[in-house]
């Protein structure tokens, strides 16, 4: 049956059925959108009509019955987004005639597939461009994929682990190899990923961070800090890791409570009188020491400052200087001051204008500076230095001590604080 009406708000009123009305009234809502595709005959329109334009895909209402009672993503997400991405949809330009918006997308480490966390974070990036888009701006959501290269090559050199080569053995342009081969197949993975979640990213503009343009730009933005003072290099504490042989940010080092020891050695006075008793976590750094600090206000102490103690194992004078750091309750109150070795001491040491004796080097192993245990890893030298200190007399006791060791996050060696030339902002 085809009911003529003259307008669209009648025509829900004079439908026969539900379903009719159904029709009528999602029409009289897309009427005012695009009223130029609803076929018109001598004013009237027929139901019959209305059902045309809706079947014929100009209106896009779903029928009751053709709702399926399980949600299919693929059968969905996929096509709907293929239809965005067809019609440039996520494409932006400069555009005089829109305010524009930018969101440049941190990019994601190529060291393996995105997780959980990064779904959340682009999710509410993806909320802010889309609703940006609808308020009119010209919007545009930058992608793109990091190299971590530290961490990167952390992954790639586990991989060759387990084929049993190292990096060395590969060679500097084989690994290369493997390197882009890894950002290839992670970054592309990446990308597809966040397609997957429904991303609207231009990805016309996609960009890795060691593209040329990129590269240019750090040199570029580099030089210029530079040239404006804003940066400058120096020698400074820093959190070496013996392993990934880099430096790390302090947000990278992961503390860790172990169970160790406290070792109390007595330090003889320079003009014979007797001993300073001084108390360490890390023995074979004694090898290093420049200073004992006391706090200016410990009664115990106060004659001794100023004087000088001889370095057991070394026999190096070393002074003895007041400095307001020292915890007068931790140990004996007295402390060695390791500034190459020690963040802490490295502070106490730029106040006092110590030297800098490097005891252990890049690779984890005693330096020339630690005399005859020059070659020994860090550990073993431990052993050997306490049972020297102890033949020697100068170990007075050992307690049980728990404390927090920083670990690196990429490969979990404990870190090494060493002096280290840097760039600094």
């Amino acid at each position: 049956m085809s009911t003529k009406v003259r307008g669209h708000t009648s025509a829900v009123s004079s439908a026969k059925s539900c379903e009719d009305q159904r029709l009528m009234f999602y029409l009289d809502i897309a009427r005012d959108r695009r009223a130029e595709e609803c076929p018109h005959r001598d004013g009237a329109v027929s139901l019959s009509d209305y059902r045309n334009v809706i079947n014929g895909g100009r209106f896009l209402f779903m029928r009751e019955e053709s709702l399926s009672t399980v949600y299919d993503p693929q059968a969905v997400e996929e096509k709907w987004y293929k239809f965005w991405q067809e019609q440039g949809y996520f494409h932006a330009e400069v555009n005089p005639d829109k305010e524009p918006f930018t969101i440049v997308i941190p990019p994601p480490n190529i060291t393996s597939a995105l997780h959980i966390g990064h779904a959340m974070d682009n999710a509410m990036q993806d909320i802010i461009i889309r609703q940006k888009r609808m308020q009119g701006y010209e919007a545009l959501w930058m992608p793109g994929t990091d190299h971590a290269s530290i961490a990167t090559q952390v992954k790639i050199e586990a991989a060759l682990a387990e084929e049993g080569v190292t990096r060395q053995e590969l060679g500097r342009d084989k690994f290369l190899e493997r390197a882009w081969a890894w950002k290839e197949k992670y970054g592309g993975e990446i990308i597809n990923q966040l397609k997957k979640i429904g991303c609207s990213c231009d990805w016309e503009r996609t960009r890795f961070t060691m593209d040329e343009g990129c590269s240019k730009a750090v040199r570029e933005a580099f030089v210029r800090l530079y040239e404006q003072g804003l940066i400058y290099r120096g020698s400074y504490i820093t959190n070496w890791c013996p392993s990934c042989q880099t430096v790390i940010s302090d947000d990278e080092v992961e503390h860790e409570d172990h169970d160790s020891h406290i070792w109390y050695l007595r330090y003889p006075l320079q003009d014979g009188s007797g001993f300073i008793e001084v108390a360490t976590t890390r023995p074979e750094t004694m090898l290093g020491d420049t200073a004992i600090a006391v706090h200016p206000d410990d009664a115990r102490y106060q004659s001794l400052v100023g004087q000088k103690a001889v370095l057991p194992l070394m026999e190096r004078a070393i002074p003895i200087v007041a400095d307001a750091y020292v915890d007068p309750e931790f140990g004996t109150g007295a402390v060695k001051v390791t500034p190459a070795h020690d963040p802490n001491d490295f502070a106490i040491g730029m106040r006092h204008q110590l030297a800098h004796v490097v005891v252990i080097g890049k690779d984890g192993k005693m330096t020339a500076e630690a005399g005859k245990y020059e070659g020994l890893d860090r550990y073993e030298a431990r052993k050997i230095v306490l049972a020297d200190l102890t033949s020697g007399g100068y170990l007075v006791k050992t307690e049980p001590h728990q404390h927090a060791v920083g670990h690196c996050y990429r490969c979990h060696s404990v870190i090494e604080p060493l002096v280290s030339l840097q760039w600094f902002v």
